[in-house]
């Protein structure tokens, strides 16, 4: 276990794959057609969602100055805290910053799957608006 999972980001893991599936969920729901937003509260969704992803990109700047800790002085104790403050900002497989990147991620594949049920429910708009004018005539 890296120093980065024991000091608390195992829950931050599990939270992650909790939005991977609701992402999952929607856009499974979108591809059987049992997701069609109107367009505009899917856009709205959409928007919040990508608001989130760049109040995190906020959250990365912070947490680059973590792995940048200086200061601890040159004794083993200080140099070992300042690897362990680097370790939970920059451990490449459970860090803050590999965790923030993956939920960003995950935050952009729903907002694209809220624009996939606009444009299911757009689609499924005009179908029906078609097949209407071919009936009237």
């Amino acid at each position: 276990m890296t120093s980065a999972e024991a000091g608390g980001f195992a829950a931050a893991k599990e939270g992650l794959k909790a939005i991977g599936a609701q992402t999952q969920s929607i856009n499974q729901q979108v591809s059987a057609g049992k997701l069609a937003l109107d367009p505009q509260v899917a856009e709205d969704a959409a928007k919040r969602v990508e608001e989130e992803i760049e109040a995190l990109q906020q959250l990365t700047q912070k947490i680059h100055s973590l792995s940048l800790v200086k200061g601890l002085g040159d004794y083993p104790d200080g140099q070992q805290l300042a690897k362990r403050f680097q370790d939970k900002a920059a451990d490449p497989d459970a860090g803050a910053f590999a965790l923030v990147r993956k939920l960003q991620e995950e935050l952009q594949k729903q907002a694209d799957a809220f624009r996939g049920a606009a444009r299911d429910y757009r689609a499924t708009d005009e179908q029906n608006a078609d097949d209407l004018r071919r009936g009237m005539q």
